[in-house]
């Protein structure tokens, strides 16, 4: 495999994902594209994103605990749709 070479004028760009995850219009946008595109796993994928990130704003104003938001949404978690859609409801929407 060839090696790349930067252009020294071109400057390299920080990714900063808690950036994203702070905006809730954009992260609304991309969990309502993956109900579209019936893809569950982007969905938690994206939901738990944010919920780093904002996990205790979010717990406040669904007006749950801290460690039921994050174990919803944990591997051997079981959430319930109600139960989605308050985090959903009470923090994106």
């Amino acid at each position: 495999m060839p090696a790349l070479g930067v252009n020294k004028k071109e400057k390299l760009k920080i990714h900063k994902p808690d950036r994203f995850f702070k905006d809730s219009d954009k992260v609304g946008a991309a969990l309502f594209e993956c109900l579209l595109e019936n893809d569950t796993e982007a969905f938690i994928e994206i939901l738990d994103g944010y919920l780093q990130v904002n996990r205790a704003q979010v717990a406040k104003k669904a007006r749950m605990s801290r460690s039921t938001v994050q174990q919803a949404l944990s591997k051997k978690g079981n959430p319930t749709l109600k139960t989605i859609a308050r985090i959903v409801h009470e923090s994106i929407v």
